[in-house]
């Protein structure tokens, strides 16, 4: 087998559907990326691209504010925002071009942005990029956060934050980060790229997820994880979109997402509409994963976050425990990315579509392989038994 560290962090993927992946030639059963309800691979997704292709071709080939825009990208806007629960939105090209169209619009009177110092990086050079101050308060702490706006609170203050992180499975507290914005001049910006189809009534997000109404709360997101499609967007009041309209060179002067896209997605957030059963599928296997998890004494995220990262010693040990599950057909993705519990760490992902034979699986073969690597002397972090069943792992010879 080919020495699949080496192809960390890109994997020349030669197919792949939510539950699974093929790598040289071998298909696995995947714990990985942010397709949390396997909407990316939904037939009436993939349905609603088919026939708007054939309506509007691959791409506008202009921006909206000239001859690129269509009936789908309004009704998307429209769509995405009620089902939110926002006045309006106004759709970006991906996800971090939504920070960006935010953050050009807040920056005429924001003059700094206090940033969740995990928050993806997006958001950080967004600021900049708009001329802002930025600052980064500790990580989903408030009371650092609201040192910084009363700091600043003279200039108009954004705190900006994952809602989300996707390194850690973190849920930022924002009823508290909203208590420590200055009472002038001051936003939150929720980048809620991994909440939206994961947190809230239905999947309708983290803003969703906390109760919460209130018109300084800007949300960004993207539409390629929870909604399993491509582009991005920015919610919130009325008046506030129309300066993104107005103000955000990102948006005015880049070509939108294709409308097949749109439509794609329209037919997402109407399957959540109708029918709560992705996301009540997701949370149930949520569940799943932290009984397995438990068991094993490694660290659980929040509740209802479908993202579990953690970290074992020495950086060799995980190597060997990586391979040994992908020697048994099971790809648990072991990566570097910021913002994680370790430089290297794994990164597993349950999302609606994992059967519970598939997460038990897992928790029984990596439960073998964390124990098989265990050294003399090392606090055993495994139970003996997993199950009911005493576990006797035989791993394959390591190349």
């Amino acid at each position: 087998m080919a020495d699949i560290e080496a192809l960390m962090p890109r994997l020349p993927i030669e197919r792949c559907s939510p539950t699974m992946v093929r790598l040289h030639g071998r298909e696995l059963v995947a714990f990985a990326g942010c397709n949390y309800l396997g909407l990316g691979n939904h037939p009436r997704v993939i349905e609603a691209t088919k026939d708007a292709l054939d309506r509007w071709g691959l791409s506008t080939t202009a921006s909206r504010e000239t001859t690129g825009n269509t009936l789908a990208h309004e009704a998307l806007e429209a769509e995405l925002a009620e089902f939110v629960g926002q006045d309006s939105a106004i759709l970006s090209a991906e996800g971090y071009t939504a920070n960006f169209m935010a953050m050009q619009s807040l920056s005429r009177d924001h003059r700094v942005c206090a940033v969740d110092a995990h928050a993806h990086r997006s958001i950080r050079h967004a600021a900049i990029a708009a001329g802002m101050q930025v600052f980064e308060f500790e990580h989903v702490s408030p009371d650092s956060a609201r040192w910084l706006c009363q700091q600043y609170a003279d200039q108009g203050v954004v705190i900006a934050t994952d809602s989300v992180f996707a390194a850690d499975g973190a849920v930022a507290p924002l009823p508290e980060l909203l208590r420590a914005l200055p009472a002038r001049r001051s936003t939150l910006l929720v980048d809620d790229c991994h909440g939206l189809g994961v947190l809230g009534q239905g999947g309708r997000g983290a803003v969703s997820h906390f109760g919460l109404s209130d018109p300084r709360i800007v949300i960004t997101t993207t539409l390629a994880k929870g909604l399993g499609c491509y582009g991005g967007a920015v919610m919130g009041r009325r008046s506030f979109i129309s300066t993104v309209q107005e103000r955000a060179w990102v948006y005015r002067s880049s070509t939108p997402v294709p409308p097949a896209m749109a439509e794609a997605c329209r037919a997402a957030v109407r399957l959540l509409k109708e029918d709560s059963s992705l996301v009540d599928a997701l949370r149930n296997n949520i569940l799943l994963m932290r009984q397995s998890l438990f068991f094993q004494g490694l660290p659980l995220p929040p509740d209802g976050v479908p993202i579990f990262t953690f970290a074992v010693s020495p950086t060799d040990r995980m190597e060997t425990v990586h391979r040994l599950l992908m020697d048994q057909g099971l790809f648990a993705p072991l990566i570097e990315y910021p913002g994680g519990p370790a430089d290297r760490y794994f990164r597993v992902v349950v999302n609606a579509q994992h059967t519970a034979q598939q997460i038990d699986r897992l928790g029984r073969d990596l439960a073998r392989a964390l124990e098989f690597t265990r050294t003399e002397g090392t606090a055993r972090r495994v139970p003996v038994h997993v199950g009911s069943e005493v576990v006797e792992f035989k791993p394959p010879a390591l190349v």
